[in-house]
């Protein structure tokens, strides 16, 4: 965490940086201040003044500038990007809204690299964690918990993410115990204080069938005595109504023997014409043309009764048995919605994981000045950064390289092909006693992409993502980004 006397880091643009540059330290020296920020500030006509600190006190004003600086360094597009690597629904959808965690504190975000780093290693190895079967049940729970009765499906669904749950743990363990040197126990760490609900789930599994998402006979007791009289019931009234059909078809009534089920009663077909062949019996309904009638023979009424209320008993056993497993996920509402919160924290330790090894990133490292020696020439530098490239930059390049593979592959292009050249890498270097620089130089030189490089780098090493550079970059952490870029340059184009 930054130490109360910590300085202030200010980029002011004065009008662009050759294509490869150390950070020039012309600097205006100022008192040091707490807490550490870092500040880029491009200077145009349309570009304001940065908010003074002690404007940030109320949270409203805080909040407007964390999202203003997050929209100014494009920060959505690479937690956009991250998506791509997550493994769930909430993953997914935790990254595509922005809401990717960033260390409130020093710890925290060295606990994120920790995860990321073991993440690598995981998937360096080839052995990418199982999330199958894990879905974002926090709506089911969550109107269980305001009372609403779930549906079969709805039940299943937990049982199901929860059972997945599970399976992602002892997998991630089975790794780790192949591994006594603990690189996965960052991972490890995030499940282990997490309850599985194993006897809910148990409970889900004798009460349910999850393929066809039914209640089973041995839910309850009642149930399968009622289900059982059913069966035998139907039989019954089933045999009887083959036989009635049948004597209907050989006497002439209807074309063909015809069986059917009219207003929740079972019942046979027969010719308007040749109605006096069912005595007795209650019309129930007729075809479009009327000259077929569906009645109910004399004999089928009392099994026809008991059809009814059998079926009526066993739904409203099934409702009971809906209703228990309903107000135990309400009651477990709590622990389910912490384990899916950590089920989710892995998704996305591993999402960095793959992310930085799509581009090739390395771990950065949070600069201390109190730890400074002679023996390392980065540690006189608060920032030390060898070879940087803006990530969205080098994956539009990456992108743009296999578009045009693919084309000159399939002909549509000659080998001839244009393609933007790579960004260029950067070396910043800030001394420790550094408060503000100023970057100059002339047009579309690369200034504000400068500034976007290292304000990103900021982001995402207190988020634990990785990013590339080359070696040990090192860095404040910043209590606070804040960023004001008066171009609106835009530098991810997909």
């Amino acid at each position: 965490m930054a130490t109360t006397n910590a300085s202030n880091l200010t980029l002011l643009l004065a009008s662009t940086l050759p294509s490869r540059v150390r950070l020039p330290t012309r600097l205006l020296r100022a008192p040091r201040a707490s807490p550490l920020r870092l500040s880029t500030a491009a200077a145009s006509s349309g570009s304001r003044t940065l908010t003074s600190p002690a404007s940030l006190e109320t949270p409203e004003a805080a909040e407007e500038l964390r999202l203003e600086t997050e929209s100014a360094l494009e920060w959505g597009c690479v937690c956009a990007r991250l998506a791509d690597f997550a493994s769930t629904a909430a993953g997914r959808a935790a990254c595509a809204e922005g809401r990717v965690p960033v260390g409130r504190s020093r710890e925290e975000s060295e606990r994120l690299l920790e995860q990321t780093a073991a993440a690598v290693a995981l998937l360096s190895s080839l052995t990418p964690l199982d999330f199958g079967g894990v879905g974002d049940v926090s709506a089911v729970v969550a109107a269980a918990a305001r009372g609403r009765l779930l549906a079969a499906r709805e039940v299943c669904g937990v049982g199901r993410s929860l059972r997945a749950a599970r399976g992602v743990f002892e997998q991630l363990n089975g790794l780790a115990e192949e591994m006594p040197d603990g690189r996965y126990s960052p991972l490890l760490d995030i499940l282990q204080d997490c309850d599985f609900l194993t006897e809910l789930v148990q409970m889900i599994e004798f009460c349910l069938d999850s393929n066809l998402s039914m209640v089973l006979d041995q839910a309850s007791d009642k149930l399968g005595t009622i289900r059982k009289e059913r069966r035998m019931n139907i039989d019954v009234l089933e045999s009887l109504l083959r036989d009635a059909s049948t004597k209907i078809f050989q006497a002439g009534g209807v074309d063909s023997p015809l069986v059917t089920k009219r207003r929740s009663r079972m019942c046979v077909g027969v010719k308007a014409s040749h109605k006096h062949l069912v005595p007795g019996g209650i019309v129930l309904s007729s075809s479009g043309s009327g000259a077929t009638y569906f009645m109910e023979p004399r004999d089928a009424v009392q099994l026809n009764n008991t059809e009814v209320k059998l079926a009526g008993d066993e739904r409203a056993e099934e409702l009971a048995v809906l209703g228990l497993l309903t107000s135990r996920i309400s009651d477990s509402q709590p622990k389910i919605r912490h384990l899916m919160g950590k089920i989710l924290e892995l998704d996305l330790a591993c999402a960095r994981g793959s992310y930085a090894l799509q581009i090739n990133g390395v771990r950065p490292a949070f600069s201390d000045r109190d730890n400074s020696t002679q023996l390392d020439p980065s540690s006189a530098c608060s920032v030390f950064i060898e070879g940087i490239q803006h990530p969205l930059l080098l994956e539009q390049f990456h992108g743009m390289v296999k578009e045009s593979a693919a084309k000159v592959g399939n002909g549509q292009l000659s080998d001839e092909v244009h393609v933007s050249a790579m960004p260029v890498p950067l070396d910043m270097r800030v001394k420790n006693d550094t408060r503000i620089v100023v970057i100059s130089g002339p047009n579309t030189g690369g200034k504000t992409a400068t500034m976007k490089t290292l304000g990103l780098a900021s982001l995402m090493s207190k988020a634990g993502m990785f990013f590339p550079a080359k070696g040990r970059p090192r860095l404040p952490w910043f209590d606070q980004v804040l960023a004001d870029i008066g171009d609106h340059q835009v530098v991810s184009v997909f």
